[in-house]
């Protein structure tokens, strides 16, 4: 007869067996609406069903909410942009102190951030927005002002040109354009709430994007404002409610981060998980179909996470490639 001992003693050890079993792994986020939280869904799905660690996604108000708790390790995992690590981890801007201990994971996608207005706005350009309505503040996500100010530079122009709108975060920018308390805000291409604005705003014609300029001089002043951004064209499609043509939107790296303190197994196993199996993480959510495993090991001010080197270096992905 097996005793109770002994049974309890090989239910332990099988559970020691798996990361799964011993723990619950955690994605900090941006607020539920935004294109974190569909994201860190999206990842959670793959990490559990692919690398076999029970992963739950933990919303919170913004970036510097969920920063701290990543770096100290209470929370296993979090997001963040190529621009806001750096600032995380040197304790700048939205960081009141250093998080010496974040470390990469990997990139997970590129987010199209482009400035929208309700399609019946008089408004066609950057420029044209001088004067008009805006959110401003970003009270819990301090940083979402970087990326608004360099989508203004753009055009010649900042925040401080536009009538101001408090407001908490982007989600809340964006719904604040749908509820008729501001003319234009920064949204995340296809993000749900874009999504939910654009149905908000059916009277009207819907949302739609201000293509940003090309020239040298609008690219230069958008990177003073926000270094790692990019731009790319997007093409009308039934995902990106408010792109009605040809429409060049501003992109950059976001980032799977994790703790010095999460252990190496655990980070390698993520990476892995993630790097193999973009067909699912593209059916969990329309924003990781920009995601590409050849380009997530970014190079980053930020080292990398020796669970995820290890990885990349066993795939042929390393060193870390630049923008």
């Amino acid at each position: 007869m097996i005793s109770f001992r002994s049974l309890l003693g090989a239910t332990i050890l099988s559970c020691a067996a798996t990361l799964a079993c011993a723990q619950v792994v955690g994605i900090g986020t941006n607020p539920q609406g935004s294109f974190g939280y569909s994201v860190g869904s999206g990842l959670a799905a793959v990490m559990q069903n692919k690398g076999g660690l029970a992963t739950r996604v933990q919303p919170m108000s913004g970036s510097s909410a969920y920063t701290p708790l990543v770096n100290r390790g209470q929370i296993e995992f979090g997001l963040l942009s190529s621009f806001d690590v750096v600032n995380a981890y040197t304790g700048v801007i939205d960081f009141d102190r250093p998080n010496a201990d974040l470390r990469l994971v990997g990139v997970v996608y590129a987010l199209p951030l482009g400035m929208a207005v309700p399609n019946d706005s008089p408004a066609r350009s950057i420029r044209d927005l001088r004067g008009m309505r805006l959110p401003s503040h970003y009270t819990a996500q301090r940083n979402s002002i970087f990326g608004q100010d360099a989508l203004l530079a753009t055009g010649g122009l900042s925040t401080a040109d536009m009538k101001p709108y408090p407001v908490p975060d982007y989600v809340k920018g964006m719904r604040a354009v749908g509820e008729g308390k501001v003319e234009a805000a920064p949204f995340g291409l296809g993000s749900a709430a874009a999504q939910e604005v654009n149905v908000a705003l059916a009277s009207r014609g819907g949302l739609r994007f201000l293509s940003l300029s090309d020239t040298p001089e609008a690219l230069a002043a958008m990177r003073k404002v926000f270094p790692t951004a990019y731009t790319v064209v997007f093409q009308p499609s039934p995902a990106f409610p408010g792109i009605l043509g040809p429409t060049r939107i501003m992109v950059y790296s976001i980032f799977l981060v994790a703790s010095a303190h999460v252990p190496a197994d655990l980070v390698y196993r993520t990476a892995k998980s993630i790097y193999e199996n973009k067909p699912m993480l593209e059916a969990a959510s329309a924003t990781l179909k920009t995601f590409d495993p050849k380009l997530m090991a970014e190079a980053n001010q930020v080292p990398f996470h020796p669970g995820a080197e290890q990885f990349y270096k066993e795939a042929g992905e390393w060193p870390p490639k630049k923008r």
